[in-house]
Order: C-alpha cells, then structure tokens, then sequence
C-alpha cells in the first residue's frame, strides 16, 4: 500500500519581483545617502573648527604664560608690511609653532622651557586629520581632509588685520583658518556699525519702517554684528585661496 505524502514547495521570488524590490532599495539609499555624507562633512567641518579655536587659544595662553612672546621663532618667520607673520602647519613652514605649543620643542634654545602643552591635537598615523610627525621639525597638522592650517600672527596690542576683509580683528593676535571640505569659502564677518554675517553686509533692521532707530534697537543691531563677529573667529573654516589671490 502506498502512502501518499503531500510535499510543500516553497514559491520563489519572478524576475519582476526582485527588479522592484532593487530599485526600491536604490530609492531609499539615493535618499539617504546625501543625509550620510552632509551629517559626515558637517562633523567634520565642526572638528576643523574645534582644532581653529584650540590653536588660537593655545598662542593666546603661551604669550599670557610668557610675558608677551609670541610662540613662533622670529629667524624662521619674516612680518609683512603690517607687522604680520604668515604660517602653515606643514612639516617645516610654521616657524616652530606645533613644536612649542605641543610640549615636542627640540631647538637648542627653546620658547617653552617647561616643555608645558597648551594643545592637545589627535596624534594621527598619516598626514591627515590630527597631528603626525616623528620629531618637533617634522610636526605637520592637518585637517580631515588632509590639507594644512593657515595662521596670522601678530603683536599689534589692536590686533591681526584680517587677509579677507582688511579689516583688523580687535585684540585677537592670533587667527587661524582651514580651507574646509571645497577649499573655497567665505570671509569671516566683521562689525563696522552694520549687521555683519559671513562677510555679507546687511543693513540693521529698525522696528517701524521709515523711522530711525531706538537706541534699544541701535544696541541690539551692535551686539548682533559682535555676535557675528565671535562666532566668525570660532568658527573660522574659510579658504585661503582668496586670501592669497589678494
């Protein structure tokens, strides 16, 4: 006698089925892969600017810490007609500056005796994205995209003019700037008496049109322009290129 047995076959998947299950989920990552990389570039513009500050703090702590001397050697750093030093943080090109500010000083006479940090920057394996180099005339300091700082140092007590504007920046001697993911950015703002933001002038608004302002509003528009102003100098991921063009 013969035993009948039922066997379950499963169904597969038709040509046309997987073709609309691809393309569907080629929609879904076109859209977020934009999402992805502009979340990406945006933390990565946002350590760029962290290492601006912390390179900017780090001469202003030295030249507190060191009674006004600046933290570069002056042989290896000629000033401009404003009394203004030029740097990168290429191996070689920034005077000495990564080597005192990071503690690795090997000159015979050196700036900072005590060997003290007043930056810490990521160590990185390669040229890219942290601090590498094998010795203090080697150190290199690059951003996450691999190209180098640049930096304006000055003594002037009123400060470092500004290579995008012309304008001197008020008791800041020391700005410094990335050329950011495009190497092509804007000026940094400025405060003249006028709302100021990434180099675009804007008049201060008033409240009622056609009136004068209030010394209220008048107050109100100076602080936004200084507003303006700080998160500039904070936020410095700006291109050099147009600087140099200049």
């Amino acid at each position: 006698m013969k035993t009948a047995t039922n066997t379950q076959h499963m169904r597969g998947f038709t040509l046309l089925e997987l073709i609309v299950v691809i393309a569907i989920l080629g929609t879904l990552m076109g859209i977020a892969y934009p999402a992805i990389i502009g979340v990406q570039e945006n933390a990565r513009i946002a350590a760029s600017s962290k290492v601006c500050a912390d390179v900017v703090a780090g001469v202003s702590n030295f030249k507190q810490d060191h009674n006004g001397i600046m933290p570069y050697y002056p042989n290896k750093a000629k000033p401009d007609k404003n009394d203004q030093i030029y740097l990168t943080t290429l191996p070689g090109k920034d005077a000495g500056l990564l080597g005192i500010l990071t503690g690795y000083e090997d000159a015979d006479i050196k700036l900072n005796i005590n060997n003290e940090p007043y930056m810490k920057p990521t160590r990185a394996e390669s040229a890219r994205d942290g601090l590498f180099g094998e010795s203090a005339s080697q150190l290199g300091l690059y951003d996450p995209w691999g190209k180098p700082y640049y930096v304006v140092m000055c003594e002037m007590a009123e400060g470092c003019i500004d290579p995008f504007t012309n304008r001197r920046i008020g008791r800041e001697n020391c700005l410094v700037y990335g050329l950011g993911p495009d190497s092509d950015g804007i000026a940094p703002a400025h405060s003249d008496g006028r709302r100021t933001v990434h180099g675009v002038n804007t008049p201060p608004k008033s409240g009622k049109k056609g009136k004068e302002m209030s010394k209220a509003e008048a107050k109100r528009a100076r602080q936004d322009a200084q507003d303006a102003l700080n998160d500039a100098i904070l936020d410095n991921i700006y291109s050099w290129k147009k600087a140099a063009k200049k």
